[in-house]
């Protein structure tokens, strides 16, 4: 497993130069760029092309990896004007993660109602079998996020299935749908972990949801995978050095326990 460095919240506003030396002297092996919050590192779907050789070199000197392009595009809109358009987007998305030597592109599904839930689950499903084909022929994994309506498994899991593209997968959110307190996270990873590519980790620490990060870790080991596990912990008090170093040690501990 592989530690990264999620620039939601705690990194939003540094430079892409910060967050890699945050990064690199944190004990992280890579950075996730997050997309479309005009973020202070820059690393955006519309970047014009003759700005990227200066953040891939900048990245490359760092010694550091971009984990993953971590796109807020969604396609869960009626209008099929913006569906394409996010998927327009997504496409330059996978194009720079080639570039930027990034394995993985993430892209939101995102939000229904039970009235839309099947229309919706559909529209996702046509837009990732249509990304997942683009990806592919680029080298490059496509992970939906199972976040917003698609922590639902049952919904994560439609889509993928109906995608049935061996590059196509999930970010698990740390979201445990289903799970019990103090009870077995089984049930749903022996249903969703063929499928886990990468892993967003939240208040790992947090006494309700520790056990279930304990048994995943576990899970994780136990089944080979070789992944990232980011931190998005949101952190935005006044030492992130310090607390980006406690969740490397943690992650370390909990992957060394299984």
């Amino acid at each position: 497993m592989r530690w990264a460095l999620n620039t939601y919240r705690t990194a939003q506003n540094w430079t892409l130069e910060e967050t890699l030396e945050m990064a690199k002297k944190t004990g992280y092996h890579g950075v996730e760029w997050l997309m479309d919050f005009q973020q202070g590192h820059g690393i955006e779907w519309d970047l014009p092309r003759q700005e990227w050789s200066a953040k891939r070199e900048a990245i490359r000197r760092s010694g550091l990896q971009s984990a993953s392009l971590t796109s807020c595009q969604v396609f869960h809109h009626p209008d099929p004007e913006q569906r394409a358009e996010s998927v327009r987007r997504v496409r330059r998305v996978i194009e720079m993660a080639e570039y930027f030597e990034a394995p993985m592109v993430r892209v939101l599904g995102d939000r229904f109602t039970p009235e839309t839930r099947e229309q919706v689950i559909q529209w996702v499903a046509e837009a990732l079998r249509e990304l997942g084909e683009y990806a592919a022929s680029r080298g490059i994994l496509l992970n939906l996020e199972m976040h917003g309506s698609f922590t639902d498994p049952e919904a994560a899991l439609a889509v993928v299935q109906r995608v049935n593209l061996p590059n196509v997968g999930f970010v698990f959110n740390g979201q445990f749908v289903g799970c019990e307190p103090g009870g077995s996270i089984a049930p749903l990873f022996e249903r969703i972990a063929p499928y886990v590519r990468s892993v967003h980790t939240h208040q790992v620490e947090d006494p309700t949801v520790f056990g279930f990060y304990q048994q995943m870790f576990r899970w994780l080991r136990r089944s080979g995978f070789e992944g990232w596990i980011s931190n998005e912990c949101a952190y935005t008090g006044p030492d992130p050095e310090k607390v980006l170093r406690l969740y490397v040690a943690l992650f370390e501990a909990l992957s060394a326990d299984s």
